[in-house]
């Protein structure tokens, strides 16, 4: 995104559940987000990273690992 991003002391609470930046008081949001996505991707076995800069945004990649089913 292009958000407000974020510092690195603030990237390491990114995943802390109801954790929000003091810097997005004004926005909209519970500080559960990154944290159920974290959850859901965990059970998965899939990895979440997240870069940011603050004043220009933040990037989130999934790595999924792709699991085909055998053939018969």
């Amino acid at each position: 995104d292009h958000g407000v991003g974020m510092t690195q002391d603030e990237l390491a609470n990114v995943f802390t559940r109801f954790w929000r930046s003091e810097r997005t008081a004004g926005i909209k949001g519970t500080g559960l987000g990154m944290v159920i996505t974290k959850l859901i991707l965990d059970r998965h076995r899939a990895a979440i990273e997240v870069e940011s800069q603050p004043g220009a945004g933040t990037v989130v990649t999934v790595l999924l690992d792709a699991i085909l089913p055998r053939a018969a």
